[in-house]
């Protein structure tokens, strides 16, 4: 099956509170004349942005379109979920037109992209773009993510140092939004500019619209 033929997946990736469910409900809200569908990772038991995007859907993307995998990382639940979850959603009596998935906050996107050329899926549907949002006060000021995900790491929720999931978030990028930028200020813009460019420059990927 050609790439024009298989449902486009766009992946958002970033840490908590950088602005994830906020763009994927502009995109539920202009759908552009697709259908769509949505897979929400979230750390914990209790998923609130599913049911934030839950109360969001319409006839472009109703609620049997949103699905969620809580209580894990998507990248480390390949085979038991996300597999399954995304089999799922293509024999749904009508098949979107496009797949958005938004990882958890602490989620290493490079082993969930691998995941896309498991045999069972990967002649159905193909990755047309990878987003990831960044806080960009938080970046400026070198911690890289907010102090909700401070928090996750304080309690343990995470192995990976942040500053790798950065770097992984980053790496895997196709176009990187910059966001609180009324928070930062121009300099802290231009900071945190500087800071992924440095990245992008150094991983060869990602870039800044």
């Amino acid at each position: 099956m050609s790439d024009l033929s298989k449902i486009p997946v766009t992946v958002i990736t970033g840490f908590l509170g950088s602005g994830k469910t906020t763009l994927i409900r502009h995109l539920m809200q202009n759908p552009q004349g697709k259908r769509l569908a949505v897979l929400v990772n979230e750390f914990g038991t209790v998923g609130v942005d599913g049911q934030i995007l839950k109360d969001c859907a319409d006839e472009n993307c109703p609620v049997e379109n949103i699905v969620e995998l809580a209580n894990g990382c998507i990248c480390c639940t390949v085979a038991d979920e996300f597999i399954p979850t995304i089999e799922a959603l293509l024999a749904l009596p009508h098949r979107p037109d496009h797949i958005l998935i938004e990882t958890s906050g602490l989620a290493l996107p490079k082993p969930l992209l691998k995941a896309f050329d498991w045999p069972a899926i990967r002649s159905l549907i193909t990755v047309d773009g990878v987003i990831t949002l960044a806080d960009a006060e938080a970046v400026a000021s070198g911690h890289f993510a907010g102090a909700l995900t401070q928090a996750q790491i304080d309690a343990g929720e995470h192995d990976t140092p942040l500053g790798e999931v950065f770097e992984d978030q980053i790496a895997c990028a196709d176009i990187v939004l910059l966001t609180k930028a009324d928070l930062a200020g121009e300099a802290g813009i231009a900071a945190a500019r500087a800071v992924i460019e440095a990245e992008v420059a150094e991983k060869g990927r990602g870039r800044l619209p």
